[in-house]
C-alpha cells in the first residue's frame, strides 16, 4: 500500500513570493479590440455632454 504524497514538515517547500500589484508587467489590461470600443464609448458620452451644455447655454442666452 502506497503512502499518499504528504508534505514533509521537516523539509518544507520553498515559499514563492506573493505577486505584487505594483510590480511592472503584471497588469493585464483590456485587449486592443476592446480599447477601440471603450474609447468610442467615452467619445460618444463626451459628445452628448457637450451637446447638452450647448443647449443649456443657448437657453440661458435667450432668457437673459
Amino acid at each position: 500500500m502506497e503512502r499518499p504524497n504528504l508534505p514533509d514538515p521537516l523539509r518544507p517547500r520553498p515559499i514563492e513570493p506573493l505577486p505584487s500589484p505594483l510590480r511592472p508587467g503584471q497588469y493585464i489590461g483590456p485587449r486592443e479590440e476592446e480599447l477601440g470600443r471603450i474609447l468610442k464609448e467615452i467619445l460618444d458620452r463626451l459628445t452628448t455632454i457637450e451637446n447638452r451644455l450647448k443647449t443649456i447655454e443657448e437657453q440661458l442666452k435667450t432668457r437673459y
